[in-house]
């Protein structure tokens, strides 16, 4: 597909003012068009902008901007590719790696459906009173058959439901028989070439464009519409009991988890009846087969009712929501439906073992269903957790291990060996904890690296070796014939890997308490600084990241990000917010460590706090690592800066009555922004990585590491017998290192050295970094701060004079993938504020 020549045409035929117009009301104003944003709750102040030079539009609300793909990709919840293919077809563009022949022979069937559409509508009007009268009782208000659009078929006396596919087109229809013994009921459109119930989700066109936490999954038409109608607008229907896998590929797609945001929770809603409680298992898998960190809960509708729309006609849409409000976790739901089915309590003992020792793989979840066992066994929870091999705060002694999960690996591979490419580069023999589990593994994994196979025989004659494997027909027996299916392989290495490292920090917390015991004479911080470093060993296995990737799925990507930056939508790094600086340097990247270095009381800290404020903004997670001030006075410099209060009166405690209402009004505007702060001065790089990896976790992922500032950076005591400048340069590589460690940028604030006031013009070079160590040679990004009027009196009263004494020269000394150069800023010392004029200009076009 020559998607170039696609994308150009999209632009050349599709105007983005009149598009955005088709979904809210745009003012000109100027050379631009303001409005209300859709894309969020935008009631009281408008804050979209839409440019018709440059065909791009920016909400100063909910941060989103872009060209018209990005805002049909936000608005529908499409991908890439989708949002190219609708507008594709918006303009009449026939895409080039389709069929021509097929293409029209789609289109003209859509058109048909369309027709069709409108004609069971417009006798929905004029013929229906018996179906009008029908939907009634149902519990259909007029404005839910208008929003379904359905219609009316005389010939057959039925309902009309017209079924679309993801985009919005009618690619088939489903009727519901009114007659009384009509069976089924329901009959739906033949399978075509536009239409197959198992790759459509009905509602999926409406439902994915009010996405925001929550997607709802249930069975029928009527269930979605009983949704709908009761303000669950992001749900979708299945068309039947079980998801087919193309479906679950969908919801996985729109649900997963995004870089530094959660995915969203996925509520199945099947019919109280027997069949809709079995799906829930089998659609539960599906779904984990694509996406195994989804959040998957249950709602299920009460005797006497059977689905959704019998709530809706019985209790109307309060009873709807006060089903929602009783959703359960899927394990939760499965395994008290298995429980139920059993006879006894001696049965109930078995599967509950089984499933939970199979299934559940998070540990806060397994908590839950050990109280639930022992309240209904009416057991203790210690007594269920020692059943089922769970164990909570481990005795000493017992290393962390699971050897039925050891065996089930062992028997998927032995039953299908073609997965052992799958998992080979994660799978190492440590990860088994059982020597004979080990010995089975290397036996496995040495054959087949040397065959292509795997041989039974083989792996039983090598077994024969061993005297102390009795049984080995047994052996073999058990664990083949207690093999999940192949599809369970990756859960299984990932419990085996998690348990591994906990028997790794489990040796290094031994290790630890020898070096506190045999040490006496070390000090603290040295013992500290030992005790991080192995936390760090036990714990630095990087099997989850990613390192093989299909040359499909890298073209998508690089294409996307490609035209953003060829159409100037988006930097190739992070954004700091100030767009001179932006547009200068193209963002700061992943894993480079930028240094951001200045004269004393510059304004370095100032800087760095104002991109940390235009970053967490846009719920970004930042760690802040500061050596020198507290972390009260760092939130005092983000508040004065947020709120725009006069730092000197905020400091002094004399804010003003209007002021001060302000402060505690709006202090809620920094709450939940995603920022941790650490603020123990004189650590080390090994402390400051153990903190960083720490709010890592915490935050789940950083998008900005600030550390302020290097001189403060404590030098290893191992470090002695080197030069300061040479000790300084190791912190500076070790800090690089830690940037792609946490594939994060780092921002470095550093004095630059005294001699610059000997010059004549005392702008910073980089040759001011060099006594401080190799920074010019490590660092990625080298940023200077100069402030002119900070220099002498004499270059105070001079910028006074012409009216320049806040600007601040930013620097770009050094750009290891992009331009250098000099952009100006202006400083307020009065809100601590950097201004950026372009910025700024932009911003004040925005509607208040």
């Amino acid at each position: 597909m020559n998607y170039e020549a696609i994308l150009n045409e999209i632009k050349d035929k599709i105007n983005i003012v009149d598009y955005i117009g088709q979904f809210t009301e745009l003012k000109k104003r100027g050379n631009l068009y303001q409005g209300k944003c859709v894309l969020h709750n935008d009631k009281d102040t408008p804050s979209l902008t839409v440019y018709d030079e440059t065909q791009s539009f920016y909400c100063f609300g909910c941060k989103a901007g872009g060209g018209v793909i990005d805002f049909v990709k936000e608005y529908y919840n499409f991908d890439f590719n989708e949002a190219v293919e609708f507008l594709a077809e918006k303009a009449g563009i026939q895409l080039t790696h389709i069929d021509l022949s097929v293409y029209r022979k789609k289109k003209a069937k859509v058109q048909q459906n369309q027709a069709q559409l409108e004609a069971s509508k417009e006798a929905m009007i004029k013929k229906a009173n018996f179906g009008k009268e029908y939907l009634k009782l149902r519990g259909f208000t007029e404005r839910t058959v208008n929003d379904f659009e359905l219609g009316y078929d005389d010939k057959n006396n039925s309902i009309v439901i017209p079924i679309h596919d993801g985009m919005g087109k009618v690619v088939g229809f489903s009727n519901r028989f009114l007659d009384e013994g009509v069976e089924p009921k329901y009959k739906n459109s033949r399978n075509d070439e536009i239409f197959n119930k198992g790759e459509l989700l009905y509602n999926l066109h409406r439902g994915r464009k009010h996405l925001t936490d929550t997607l709802y999954v249930v069975e029928g038409y009527f269930d979605v519409m009983s949704l709908w109608q009761s303000g669950f607008l992001s749900s979708v229907g299945i068309m039947k009991d079980v998801l087919t896998e193309q479906q679950a590929k969908i919801i996985a797609k729109l649900c997963k988890g995004k870089e530094y945001k959660a995915g969203k929770t996925i509520v199945l809603i099947p019919d109280n009846d027997s069949t809709g409680m079995k799906s829930v298992e089998k659609n539960k898998k599906l779904l984990l087969d694509e996406e195994p960190t989804l959040d998957i809960r249950v709602a299920i509708p009460e005797h006497p009712y059977k689905d959704v729309n019998d709530i809706l006609k019985a209790e109307g849409e309060e009873g709807v929501k006060r089903l929602l409000e009783r959703t359960v976790y899927a394990d939760y739901f499965i395994l008290k439906y298995l429980l139920n089915e059993q006879k006894t309590v001696e049965k109930e003992y078995l599967v509950a073992k089984e499933y939970i020792t199979q299934n559940v793989y998070n540990e806060m979840v397994a908590e839950d269903l050990i109280k639930y066992l022992a309240e209904r066994w009416s057991k203790t929870v210690l007594q269920v957790r020692e059943y089922l091999e769970i164990s909570k705060g481990k005795t000493k002694g017992k290393m962390p291990h699971n050897t039925f999960i050891e065996k089930q690996v062992l028997g998927i591979l032995l039953e299908h060996p073609g997965k052992i490419d799958e998992v080979a580069d994660v799978l190492i023999p440590d990860l088994f904890y059982d020597k004979q589990n080990r010995f089975i593994y290397e036996i496995i994994l040495n054959q087949y690296q040397k065959t292509g196979e795997v041989s039974q025989v083989h792996l039983y004659l090598e077994l024969q070796k061993r005297e102390s494997i009795d049984k080995i027909q047994n052996l073999f027996t058990e664990l083949t014939s207690n093999a999940p299916p192949p599809s369970e392989i990756h859960k299984g290495v990932g419990i085996l890997k998690d348990l591994y490292l906990k028997r790794k920090l489990y040796k290094a917390v031994e290790q630890i308490g020898d070096l506190v015991t045999e040490n006496e004479e070390a000090s603290v911080d040295s013992i500290a600084s030992q005790a991080q470093e192995l936390i760090f060993q036990a714990t630095d296995i990087n099997t989850n990241q990613k390192t093989i990737y299909d040359i499909n799925e890298l073209l998508a990507n690089r294409l996307e990000e490609y035209v953003k930056r060829k159409e100037g939508l988006t930097p190739r790094g992070l954004q700091t917010g100030f767009m001179s600086l932006d547009s200068l340097t193209n963002g700061f990247k992943n894993k480079h460590l930028i240094v951001l270095a200045a004269a004393t009381s510059t304004g370095k800290t100032a800087f760095s706090l104002n991109i940390v404020r235009n970053v967490i903004k846009r719920n970004i997670p930042v760690a802040f690592i500061s050596l020198e001030m507290s972390a009260e006075e760092i939130m005092d410099r983000l508040i004065i800066q947020e709120l725009m209060i006069d730092n000197q009166r905020y400091e002094r405690g004399e804010l003003g009555d209007k002021e001060f209402s302000d402060f505690v009004q709006n202090l809620n505007l920094l709450y939940n922004l995603p920022l941790r702060i650490s603020d123990e001065r004189g650590i080390n790089v090994s402390q400051i990585r153990a903190r960083l990896r720490r709010m890592k976790a915490q935050m789940g992922g950083l998008g900005l590491v600030v550390i302020d500032y290097l001189q403060t950076i404590a030098i290893p005591e191992n470090s002695a017998n080197q030069t300061t400048a040479r000790a300084v340069g190791e912190i500076v590589l070790q800090l690089r290192n830690l940037a792609a460690e946490l594939d994060t940028p780092i921002i470095l604030l550093s004095q630059i050295n005294r001699s610059y006031s000997q010059r004549q013009d005392k702008r910073p070079q980089v040759s001011d970094l060099r006594e401080s160590g190799n920074i010019e040679e490590f660092a990625d990004m080298i940023i200077f701060l100069y402030r002119h009027a900070k220099t002498s009196l004499q270059a105070f009263e001079e910028a006074k004079a012409e009216g320049r004494e806040n600007e601040v020269e930013i620097i770009v000394a050094k750009n290891r993938t992009g331009k250098t150069g000099t952009t100006t800023l202006i400083f307020d010392d009065r809100y601590l504020r950097y201004i950026d004029p372009l910025g700024e200009s932009l911003e004040k076009t925005a509607p208040r």
